[in-house]
């Protein structure tokens, strides 16, 4: 099967599915040797995305393309994936064009995505070009939701303020002051006997009213 050429940058590999389905093909790197000068190495494509589940294993292939003086080649994992990846042949000779055959295998634990490059180096070591491998499957972050929520203090009370109280003597204080008055003013208006009663009630109703407010106190 060939490879589909990559509009983003990067193939994914179809796995198990893409045996039912005529329109899906099997990943593919392509390696150009030589096209651009001595020693070049240019890629198809710069990112390889291969979805695995843990525990699973699967292969792609790496097509190299010579265009100068047959030559060997050297790859090389590196990173995460230096472990999990095996080249069939990786020193190969190549005079116009060699499959590799890649093998990865995706180790049960708990970690679910592998990132690392695979190296390749031409010339004996002259010239060095990598591209990204992406084994197995991405977490994807769900963004936080920052949640407000109203609290009540349960501790604080309604602090009662208090209004200060007229002093319970100062109204019959004013009324036996009045009646002094009152009498002082009618003793030429009024016979005494009509002032001394008056006197007398308000007196009487002064202690009571005083009485009252003391008890109530």
């Amino acid at each position: 099967m060939s490879a589909i050429p990559s509009k983003t940058g990067f193939q994914t590999y179809c796995h198990q599915t893409c045996e039912n389905d005529v329109s899906m093909t099997k990943l593919q790197q392509r390696i150009h040797l030589n096209r651009r000068g001595v020693n070049s190495i240019e890629f198809d494509t710069q990112e390889l995305v291969v979805p695995l589940e843990q525990g699973e294993e699967t292969s792609f292939d790496i097509n190299v393309i010579n265009y100068g003086t047959p030559t060997h080649i050297h790859l090389a994992a590196v990173g995460d994936i230096r472990d999990i990846i095996t080249f069939l042949s990786h020193n190969p000779y190549v005079r116009y064009e060699e499959t590799i055959p890649v093998v990865v295998r995706i180790p049960r634990g708990d970690k679910k995505l592998y990132a690392g490059e695979i190296e390749v180096t031409a010339g004996y070591g002259a010239k060095k070009s990598i591209f990204t491998v992406k084994l197995g499957t991405e977490v994807k972050e769900v963004p936080a939701v920052e949640v407000q929520v109203e609290t009540k203090r349960p501790w604080t009370k309604a602090i009662p303020v208090e209004v200060p109280i007229e002093h319970p003597l100062t109204l019959p204080v004013a009324l036996v002051i009045a009646a002094l008055l009152l009498v002082m003013m009618g003793v030429n208006l009024i016979p005494k006997i009509a002032g001394a009663v008056a006197f007398s009630i308000l007196i009487v109703f002064t202690i009571a009213y005083s009485i009252s407010k003391l008890i109530k106190m």
